[in-house]
């Protein structure tokens, strides 16, 4: 059974999300199958598998370097929070086995938050305020930034919460609005909290050294633990000790195959809710092996980037059940404001984008999957959200100026600027879409005048990657999102240094105080519309100054064994794991 739509309308989306690097969601009500999506413990145990064609890279994903999907959906359903965004419209869900939390007041902004009391690390130890002091200091920069995050998603505008040894409860007091503040707490992903005894063994302090230090003012006794924090989670060819790897989920990593699979278990010490599944094995298969792999019973749901070969094979394939639709995730042209020949030149970016061949890309890579699939006008709103239309207004100028295929145009900006021949690298992840993407692109450009050199490589999400190293002039990729309006903020606003911890999420490393402050205004209204009318205004800055180019919204496919109950796609970044601790298979 293939399931066709598109996530209804979210008209209010003042969530708090990230973006993070990506490699469906259904307006219809034909899941009688997933009535207990959410409610976990809905079928008979067994063993799902799950394909995943990047690997696992990082047991710590609030890094900016481990800020992957693929991190992502490991650790999912390992680590766990306030909230998660989920459900088939990709919204925040709040995660009551955690914990509560309740705004209490407006001006100034109050939000109190309780961890379960039955809280513990699967080692045993109580998730408690060194825990949330260690998240804290993380999240808002504090300690002149020594550990590394994507983003401080206004952390960095509350008071170091107020709490002592043991306790359960705090309080984020912000000393500015924040829009935002129903998903700023501890969360998912890159906003989820890291064990603090783990860190306070690997710094050689006691839990109570750390606390102190954690306390207080000077960065110097934090160092050790902030450079284990940013690189000793790493995963480098072989599981950490089971030590350094607790789990404050209802699954724990019980084993790890080198760039082959994953292995989740349930977590015994876990208070809430068993997860349904005895175990949750994540396999590593490249996308174009997938479909193939799911039809042999060698893995039970995939979510790969939809070709339209892999379309045609899942509509053919029997007892498997599917579902296409847009996401949240959308694809991207990141220019490379540090170095090389786009960083000080507006005329060859606008050269550069008028030799994208925008139809092209999506009548032959989208079109045949999603048939009323469009160019990709905006960056930071979904068709289906508020402010679309609005951004596009805003814009209109520009994306009539650079937002179309103009080959003869590009040429003749390469030779009013002497840079006919100019060599270009154009760097993105290796899978078919976007090798297919590439080769049209470099096409077209070389077309115009441009010495394009594609490349797509393995690694190229990497902490030693292209993306994160800045080896690129051009970079193709996508964030996958949520339907909120900060998750981006980081992704445009001036770093501090341009370097793989320090850019967060701005691999361009682009810089403008004008833009910083329209960045600022977001993240501090509650009104809608005015949020609608900064966010178009930070859309027309992204166009006439040629941060960014849109090229696409992704279609999202996912099949699945029809012997696996309550698998819900959604289009945030999660996925399809959101609900993990719900698979079943009879």
């Amino acid at each position: 059974m293939t399931r066709f739509g598109r996530t209804s309308k979210l008209v209010t989306a003042m969530l708090a999300g990230t973006l993070v690097l990506s490699a469906c969601s259904s307006d219809d009500s034909d899941g009688d199958d997933n009535d207990d999506a959410n409610g976990g413990g809905g079928g008979t145990g067994g063993t799902v598998t799950y394909a995943m064609a990047q690997p696992w890279q990082n047991y710590n994903q609030t890094t900016a370097g481990a800020n992957t999907v693929a991190n992502g959906q490991v650790m999912a359903k390992v680590m766990s929070g306030f909230w998660y965004f989920g459900d088939s419209d990709g919204q925040a869900i709040a995660n009551e086995e955690f914990g509560t939390f309740e705004k209490v007041s407006d001006d100034p902004l109050q939000v109190d938050y309780s961890i379960n009391p039955d809280a513990v690390w699967s080692d045993g130890t109580p998730i408690d305020c060194d825990d949330v002091l260690l998240w804290w200091s993380a999240q808002s920069g504090a300690f002149d930034g020594i550990f590394s995050v994507p983003g401080t998603q206004g952390i960095e505008d509350t008071e170091r919460p107020d709490c002592a040894a043991g306790d359960k409860d705090f309080t984020l007091l912000y000393t500015l609005p924040y829009a935002d503040w129903l998903t700023a707490g501890p969360g998912h992903g890159n906003t989820t909290m890291m064990p603090a005894h783990v860190l306070a063994e690997q710094a050689g302090l006691s839990e109570e050294e750390f606390l102190a230090a954690l306390q207080g003012d000077d960065p110097a006794p934090l160092e050790p633990a902030a450079e284990f924090y940013n690189n000793g989670w790493t995963i480098d060819g072989a599981l950490p000790d089971e030590a350094l790897i607790p789990s404050s989920g209802p699954y724990k990593i019980s084993d790890y195959v080198t760039d082959e699979s994953v292995t989740l278990v349930r977590n015994e010490a876990y208070w809430g809710e068993p997860g349904a599944a005895d175990s949750i094995v994540i396999r590593m298969v490249p996308e174009p092996e997938q479909v193939q792999a799911l039809q042999n019973g060698d893995v039970d749901i995939i979510e790969p980037q939809p070709t339209v070969d892999m379309a045609q094979q899942i509509a053919a394939a029997s007892g498997l059940e599917s579902e296409v639709a847009e996401e949240y995730t959308y694809e991207h042209l990141d220019f490379n404001f540090d170095n090389g020949p786009f960083a000080d030149s507006l005329e060859l970016r606008e050269a550069f984008a008028l030799c994208v061949p925008y139809e092209t890309l999506v009548d032959n890579l989208i079109k045949p999957v999603v048939p009323d699939a469009s160019v990709k006008q905006v960056r930071n709103v979904a068709p289906w959200d508020a402010g679309y239309q609005e951004a596009i207004d805003a814009s209109a100028e520009w994306i009539d100026a650079y937002g179309q295929t103009d080959v003869e145009r590009s040429r003749q900006i390469l030779e009013e600027q002497d840079a006919v021949g100019t060599t270009i690298r154009l760097g993105t992840l290796d899978n078919q879409r976007r090798n297919d993407a590439g080769v049209l692109i470099e096409a077209s450009c070389e077309e115009a005048g441009f010495d394009v050199e594609f490349s797509a490589a393995a690694d190229f999400f990497d902490t030693d990657g292209a993306l994160s190293e800045g080896r690129f002039d051009v970079a193709m990729y996508a964030w996958s999102g949520s339907p909120d309006r900060s998750g981006w903020n980081s992704t445009y606003r001036t770093v501090g240094e341009c370097s793989v911890d320090g850019k967060g999420n701005n691999n361009g490393c682009y810089s403008n105080a004008e833009l910083d402050q329209l960045l600022d205004d977001v993240l501090r209204t509650g009104d809608l519309d005015e949020a609608v009318a900064i966010t178009a205004e930070i859309e027309a800055h992204l166009w006439e100054n040629l941060v960014t180019i849109p090229l696409y919204q992704h279609p999202g496919i996912t099949a699945w064994n029809g012997a696996v109950q309550n698998v819900v796609p959604n289009p945030s970044q999660n996925g399809i794991v959101w609900n993990a601790h719900t698979w079943s298979k009879s």
